[in-house]
């Protein structure tokens, strides 16, 4: 194991399938050392060394515990003595200190003795058994693994579709009305009072809402059609929209007929309140078709897929399922070594902005290519663009990656898929990004669904509203103006020796960084983007689990076990550590927000979904509602004769069960893994505080044991 060599263990049996035969090469099957001790006699003086050193120190742990107590009585029965004079709490320690600082250590009874101990048994440690290979052998030994750290998980993988947090079809106001799910298909009729901007056709005149006018001509001919202008009147509010009247019924009845629909797919979610500056929806012909195709909008108007930011430099058609002709239009003539592409396996270097996606995206990105393909047929009398019938269909289309903090997106290319929950692309695709692959996530878009459904008019106008946007667009990547961090990628195809002869020296990176090959050598050549070397072949991209057991294991248990069984396997992680980086960053954190989200939630009305910050004293739901429709809320200042009060029940938003949930959990962690007391004290202190709040004093539940 220390020599780096591939074994596996049956039993107690060590099993060496390769490489064995230079290491009885080079041990040769020598019993003398230079003709006079035997290996077996320099293991024996070793180990009886190696036991007399460890017998000298624990004679010197002894001694220095035994002056440790005799220190801490003299503390205790001087402090004491001070606490009787009245002293106060400073001077009192000072005293203690300075009577357990007169008893002295005179020190080890041989302190060379004790110095060679330590170092022998430092030595055994990192070294082993590679000091007798050293010993025995003619060549000169390394120490394969030095060093071993420890390492936490940063976040899961990933590979799904971006959602809002209310998932939404259409970004139409519909205000309070359509009940708790904001549903289309259970809007009464008459008119909706929502926020919307006023607009002008410049056709007919009429005031609208809309970005087209659907005002009927009265001459057969049908609605207007004609493009409308904003009207504005609000200037110095954050919103120019106004409170408006609108007659949804007969939109959503004109949007169906335009999409030559003979009935509207259900559900169909809209919004309650447009957040834009302008106020302006999009036509609602988009948000029916979202639905038909159960695709979710941002609210910027795309559609997004999201997934873990993978590097990759190098890979195989077989492994992302393109074949090589299909990779040869798309401009991979030839492969690492020079040589043309001709087969399935040869190895090609990636293109700085192709980008090979997870087969998680294949249902997601399907619907999206038919939703824009009856978008371009069916609102602009277009011919089709995507025609998707098989993934392999989206190859060599154009695509837009945008990380969430950002607002600018990358121009891609699909080049091929991957079973694995991630998403490959070059170190420099993602650097442009204004991400490190550090278990950052970032979505894609498709190119034509970005350029027909982005608009800057729908972001929402609060503070972050031009976050996670495309308002630009970088069609070309240029390294010498992305991150810094992306030009310490090691381009070598071999490290040299002086490289590992620095490691053992334990350098900084930056004393032999003139010894490797990097990418900011290269920046203004044409090498800063391609002829990127490798140093170890590895598996296929899809080799290995799909999903890690976090993502896997249903319940938190499952997965604190699974994670704490690793932990005691692993010869570099301290399980108790573990258990308490756990306790402290994840449960005492989630148990303490939550408390505190209860003692602050609102309560929610069943029926029509309004909340209160507190409970009314009729204890049930006071808004106003029409009498034809019980879930369309009315403002409260409304005087009209066909309201009527609610009346629903009322339910909380924070229930106790999610503040109890990681109690019992943790409290068997801290048994069963020996947590230190200050963590055990914090985390009785919480559930004190949870008990405070949810259990009544004056009931004492009780079993039938209790009667035994």
């Amino acid at each position: 194991m220390s020599l780096g060599i591939e074994h596996r263990i049956s039993g107690k049996s060590i099993i060496i399938d390769s490489g064995w035969q230079p290491l009885c090469d080079t041990l040769s099957d020598q019993n003398q050392i230079d003709g006079h001790d035997t290996v077996l006699e320099i293991t024996n003086r070793r180990l009886s060394a190696i036991r007399e050193a460890r017998d000298v120190l624990e004679a010197e742990r002894k001694r220095i515990e035994q002056i440790e107590i005799v220190r801490t009585e003299r503390r205790i029965s001087a402090e004491t003595e001070a606490r009787q004079q009245n002293l106060g709490v400073e001077e009192t320690e000072k005293i203690g200190d300075e009577a357990a600082a007169e008893i002295e250590d005179p020190g080890p009874p041989n302190p060379d003795e004790l110095m060679t101990s330590k170092i022998l048994i430092d030595d055994d440690e990192v070294e082993q058994s590679l000091w007798l290979i050293r010993k025995i052998s003619k060549h000169h030994w390394k120490d394969a693994v030095p060093t071993r750290i420890g390492a936490r998980m940063g976040r899961p993988e990933k590979a799904q579709r971006r959602e809002m947090k209310q998932y939404t079809h259409a970004l139409y106001p519909i205000g309070n009305n359509g009940g708790p799910q904001r549903l289309l298909g259970q809007i009464g009729k008459g008119a909706l009072s929502v926020d919307v901007s006023i607009r002008r056709c410049i056709e007919c005149g009429r005031d609208t809402h809309e970005i087209t006018c659907r005002h009927d001509h009265g001459d057969g001919d049908g609605p207007c059609n004609g493009r409308t202008e904003i009207r504005r009147r609000k200037e110095s509010t954050r919103r120019l929209g106004e409170k408006r009247h609108v007659q949804f019924t007969t939109i959503l009845e004109s949007a169906r007929q335009n999409l030559g629909l003979n009935s509207l797919p259900r559900p169909i979610k809209a919004t309650r309140e447009l957040e834009s500056r302008l106020q302006t929806p999009e036509p609602l012909e988009k948000g029916i078709l979202r639905a038909l195709h159960d695709v979710s909008v941002n609210k910027d108007g795309t559609s997004r897929f999201d997934m873990i930011d993978v590097p990759i430099t190098h890979f195989r058609p077989s492994e992302i399922g393109t074949p090589w002709r299909t990779l040869l239009n798309l401009g991979y003539a030839k492969d690492m070594d020079g040589e043309p592409l001709s087969s399935d396996e040869q190895i090609l270097e990636i293109f700085p902005q192709d980008i090979i996606l997870s087969t998680n995206a294949e249902d997601h990105l399907s619907r999206t290519c038919r939703f824009v393909d009856d978008e371009l047929t069916k609102m602009y009398d277009m011919q089709p663009f995507y025609k998707y019938e098989r993934k392999q269909d989206l190859v060599g289309h154009l695509a837009i990656g945008l990380a969430p903090h950002t607002s600018g997106g990358v121009l891609c290319r699909i080049i091929g898929w991957s079973d694995a929950s991630a998403g490959y692309a070059h170190p420099l695709f993602h650097a442009a990004k204004r991400r490190n692959c550090d278990g950052d996530e970032d979505c894609i878009m498709l190119l034509l669904e970005g350029l027909l459904n982005f608009s800057r008019d729908i972001l929402p106008s609060n503070r972050g509203g031009q976050m996670d946007a495309p308002l630009v667009l970088t069609t070309q990547l240029l390294p010498s103006q992305i991150d810094k961090e992306a030009l310490n990628v090691d381009c070598s195809w071999m490290y040299p020796p002086e490289f590992y002869e620095a490691t053992m020296s334990q350098m900084h990176p930056s004393e032999v960084k003139h010894v490797v090959d990097m990418v900011d050598n290269r920046v203004g050549t044409v090498g800063d983007v391609r002829g990127y070397g490798w140093t170890h072949d590895s598996a296929g991209l899809s080799s290995g689990p799909s999903n890690s057991q976090y993502k896997i294991l249903d319940t938190m248990r499952e997965k604190m076990d699974a994670q704490l069984a690793l932990a005691s396997q692993l010869r570099a992680v301290s399980v108790e550590r573990v258990a308490k980086q756990v306790i402290e960053s994840h449960f005492l954190r989630d148990i303490r927000g939550n408390l505190v989200a209860f003692s602050r939630q609102k309560v929610r009305c069943v029926k029509c979904n309004t909340s209160y910050r507190r409970i009314p004293l009729s204890g049930s739901c006071i808004a106003k509602v029409a009498r034809n429709d019980q879930t369309r809320v009315l403002d409260s200042s409304s005087d009209d004769d066909r309201a009527n009060v609610c009346g629903g029940n009322l339910t909380l938003t924070v229930f106790p069960k999610s503040v109890r949930k990681y109690i019992q959990v943790t409290n068997d962690v801290m048994d069963m893994y020996g947590i230190d007391l200050y963590t055990r004290q914090r985390v009785e202190w919480m559930q004190s505080s949870v008990d405070s709040l949810f259990d009544n004093d004056k009931v004492t539940v009780m079993t039938l044991s209790d009667f035994i």
